[in-house]
């Protein structure tokens, strides 16, 4: 196997851990404080989703511009941008200016995913994919905990304005570490012998993966830990759904390399595949089963099925080039907006609050069986093993 190169994946992925401090601090401040900002309810929710909705024409003009040529000084004029964009949050705008802001991250998103994924590939066998592609997500995520945890503690210490300007500064030092860990991206021919079509059959595992995780799961679950804490006052639902969110970033940082790596042992099909069974598994017991205790680890165990998922189809994606990968992150994309909408319209439709769980494990069984059409075209370098 190809070795992968540790200072590529450790700088990208730095990089993009330091872009993402201040668009993970909103999440958990914005809801809070938005009065004080002189938000409605609303705007709250706008600002939050614009930069989803965006990407789903930014990632394709990202795709469009990967062989334009000037790439790292695209990579770092996009980590650049994003440390800007965190310094208007800190100015405090009105509604308009921060959406304006915010559609300008889901900008500069794009571009930091698109070529940093690419590079990293660049950088790694075709073997190693899953494993790169893993690693990378874990060390960014460790920007979604700092903004998360720390940065709303610096809220809470400092005000919002000073403390976004705090993370602004801090956001800079993605700059040198973008600009020393870029690897210039070439386009090579794909290592998959087989029809375009396993593209959209990647992009449809991509909007199932993020419909149910990022959203059904992600936006339903304080409802489920609510109904089941039933008025039991030793701990608040907010507390307990941030505390098993936040185990998914844990997971991710810690395992998503050699989760990541499962698919380069044994074929992105097939880790793919046992992977959305397990997920599905885990949300029909989520769903189905009364116990407080039986829902925290089915849902643990669902975030290990999905960190799994997430490597593998991201590293197949980003290996086989730009196009491939600009449509994979824009389904991923396309679910991960759509799926709290259509969690909590079940929801208010049926009165029933394990039914977004339900709907996702449903979700991951037919993903399932689609990921097994990956595996009818084996990888040249999974031919070679046998």
């Amino acid at each position: 196997m190809t070795p992968v190169r540790r200072s590529t994946v450790w700088l990208i992925g730095a990089a993009t851990a330091f872009s993402l401090l201040g668009d993970q601090t909103l999440y958990t401040t914005l809801p809070i404080f938005f009065e004080d900002l002189g938000l409605r309810p609303i705007e709250v929710g706008v600002i939050l989703s614009a930069n989803r909705w965006v990407r789903m024409a930014t990632n394709e003009l990202a795709h469009r511009m990967t062989g334009l040529g000037y790439q790292r000084l695209l990579f770092v004029a996009a980590v650049a941008a994003g440390a800007l964009i965190t310094a208007v949050y800190a100015a405090t705008p009105g509604f308009l200016l921060f959406v304006a802001a915010r559609l300008g991250w889901g900008l500069c998103w794009s571009f930091i995913r698109h070529f940093g994924l690419l590079s990293v590939m660049g950088s790694v066998g075709s073997d190693r994919a899953g494993q790169a592609a893993g690693r990378l997500g874990g060390i960014a995520r460790l920007g979604s905990v700092a903004g998360l945890l720390g940065g709303a503690l610096l809220v809470e210490r400092l005000g919002f304005g000073p403390a976004l300007l705090v993370l602004a500064v801090m956001s800079t030092g993605a700059i040198p570490l973008a600009w020393l860990g870029f690897v210039p991206i070439v386009e090579r021919p794909s290592d998959v012998a087989g029809p375009e079509d396993r593209h959209v059959v990647v992009a449809l595992l991509g909007f199932a993966h993020g419909i149910v995780g990022p959203g059904l799961v992600m936006a339903t679950l304080g409802a489920v830990f609510d109904q089941r804490l039933d008025g039991d006052g030793w701990l608040s639902a907010a507390t307990l759904t941030g505390t098993v969110l936040a185990l998914r970033f844990v997971v991710e940082s810690g395992a998503a390399g050699r989760l990541g790596a499962l698919s380069d042992r044994h074929g992105v099909g097939a880790a793919c595949s046992a992977s959305f069974v397990v997920g599905a598994a885990a949300l029909f017991v989520a769903g189905l089963t009364p116990g407080l205790v039986v829902l925290i680890v089915s849902v643990v165990v669902f975030f290990v099925a999905g960190t799994t998922i997430g490597a593998g189809l991201s590293g197949f994606a980003g290996a086989q080039g730009s196009r491939a990968l600009a449509s994979y992150v824009t389904a991923g994309d396309l679910g991960s907006a759509s799926g709290p909408m259509v969690g909590w319209i079940a929801l208010g439709l049926f009165q029933q609050r394990s039914l977004g769980l339900l709907i996702g494990a449903a979700v991951y069984a037919i993903a399932a069986f689609t990921a097994w059409r990956l595996l009818l075209v084996p990888t040249n370098a999974a031919a070679a093993r046998h």
